[in-house]
């Protein structure tokens, strides 16, 4: 083909039950500009692999990842750096293994950058299926970060998903890339970090999406996931994100002193779930099973999972390898 427009960067590891559907919904974009998809498998083990070369999708190109187990990055970054540096369109489009897009997601999160009024274009993502209470918690706290995060992004303090995310494929070179950037588990954040640190304005798009990625299958992996996260630097994102739930905690304990306090316990419980919902509706995904009003207790259930591991020391397991804390 000819120099395509935009090129769509996934990575794999171990993605055979959901890259075939990613594959298909990607082939079928509507009024997209002309594209490439650059697959970079980091080390799978099932058929991944196999899946990819049978879908006969055009237009992508499949590239192996050798990560250096002695490199300061982790090995989806060094798999995510290989995907930029071979990508070959003016905008870069990040998607995960396991997406359903919508029908024109291409084509919307691409406008803005083609026509000159950002640089980067940030979108939110759902969860599917959603039958489960994991599957609706995480639906809620998607929605609930990505609000977070465009609210201040004209602060400087947005972060992004690397599962629907796009930019100006200089951008990346301008940063100095992951090398530049340092070892993250939480990669994505850390190039949004960079961007903006440039005086870069990260723009959110709530029109081409949410796309939907598979929900973590159970607790155990939640908490595996929300352990990696935490792991993530000190910024304004993470201190509201940790601020204003800790709002919650303090009047509740202060309610059984009576008074005033039950009463300023139950409006702070109600402005959090009324906030919440409003970003479930904002990202585009749907409230089901009161996910919105039981978001903030289950969000501290949540984190008296995770604070245990924190203090042990546990490992962070991402992309096939452990990583310290």
């Amino acid at each position: 083909m000819d120099e395509p427009l935009a090129s769509v960067v996934i990575t794999t590891h171990n993605e055979a039950d959901g890259i075939g559907a990613t594959l298909a919904s990607l082939a079928a974009q509507i009024e997209a500009p002309a594209f490439e998809i650059v697959l970079v498998d980091d080390r799978s083990t099932d058929d991944t692999v196999a899946i990819v070369k049978a879908a006969g999708v055009p237009n992508l190109r499949l590239l192996r990842n050798a990560p250096d187990p002695a490199a300061p990055l982790t090995t989806r970054q060094q798999a995510l750096d290989l995907a930029f540096r071979e990508s070959r369109g003016a905008v870069v489009l990040t998607l995960d293994g396991d997406t359903a897009v919508p029908a024109r997601w291409l084509a919307e999160m691409s406008a803005p950058i083609l026509g000159g009024r950002a640089r980067a274009v940030a979108g939110p993502i759902t969860f599917a299926p959603d039958n489960t209470a994991v599957a609706r918690w995480q639906v809620a706290d998607a929605a609930y970060y990505w609000q977070v995060a465009a609210l201040l992004a004209p602060f400087g303090g947005g972060g992004v998903f690397f599962g629907n995310f796009a930019f100006d494929a200089r951008l990346y070179r301008e940063t100095g890339g992951f090398a530049a950037i340092g070892g993250a588990l939480t990669e994505d954040l850390a190039f949004a970090r960079a961007i903006q640190s440039r005086g870069e304005r990260i723009a959110f798009l709530r029109g081409a999406g949410p796309v939907a990625v598979a929900p973590c299958p159970d607790v155990e992996a939640l908490i595996g996931r929300t352990l990696r996260i935490s792991q993530g630097p000190l910024s304004l994102l993470s201190a509201v994100l940790t601020i204003w739930p800790l709002t919650l905690l303090l009047t509740a304990l202060l309610a059984p002193i009576g008074g005033v306090f039950p009463w300023l316990f139950a409006a702070r419980y109600a402005l959090g779930a009324g906030v919440v919902r409003l970003a479930i509706a904002r990202a585009g995904a749907r409230a089901r099973g009161l996910n919105w009003l039981t978001y903030e207790p289950l969000a501290f259930a949540l984190a008296a999972g995770v604070l245990p591991r924190v203090a042990r020391g546990t490992k962070s397991d991402w992309g096939g390898r452990s990583y310290d804390r």
